[in-house]
């Protein structure tokens, strides 16, 4: 079944969107990812992870971020009238993410503001917290987001 489109209408201050990936992430995947992105030793050899001062071999940050725009993108942002992102505001890596976890978000608008200039769109600011599948919190960041409004655009506001 189609999901209506979403608006800067419907983003009230404590809305929430919850989304799971399907699979867990294999040492294969992150090796992979790692090699051509984020080549340090934690993340490309499990071996040389196991004797670093983290003592894990774990994704990297960027490649679990890339997971969570993902599931933003499934969950809600392919069914929102996005006009752009405007900023990451507080982002924070709090645990690594190992081979065979599985990444849940969830979303929650905190403030929906009218654009000062222009009255066909508005801002929104959702904090999202990603988790493992044991429920170990592993990164956390807001972002804003401006969305256009479901009524007509109207002229710019002086």
């Amino acid at each position: 079944m189609m999901q209506a489109m979403l608006f800067w209408e419907d983003f009230k201050p404590g809305n929430t969107w919850t989304a799971s990936r399907s699979e867990a992430m294999s040492e294969e995947e992150i090796i992979a990812f790692a090699s051509e992105y984020d080549p340090l030793d934690i993340h490309v050899d499990p071996e040389q992870a196991r004797k670093s001062p983290l003592g894990v071999h774990c994704a990297s940050g960027i490649q679990t971020f890339a997971i969570v725009q993902r599931l933003m993108c499934e969950v809600l942002y392919l069914r929102t009238r996005i006009v752009a992102g405007g900023q990451f505001d507080k982002l924070r890596m709090l645990s690594p993410v190992l081979p065979g976890d599985v990444i849940s978000i969830g979303a929650k608008v905190l403030t929906s503001t009218s654009h000062p200039r222009r009255n066909d769109r508005g801002w929104v600011v959702l904090a999202v917290e990603v988790f493992t599948d044991n429920l170990r919190k592993v990164l956390t960041y807001e972002v804003s987001v401006l969305i256009m409004r479901r009524s007509e655009p109207g002229s710019e506001v002086d």
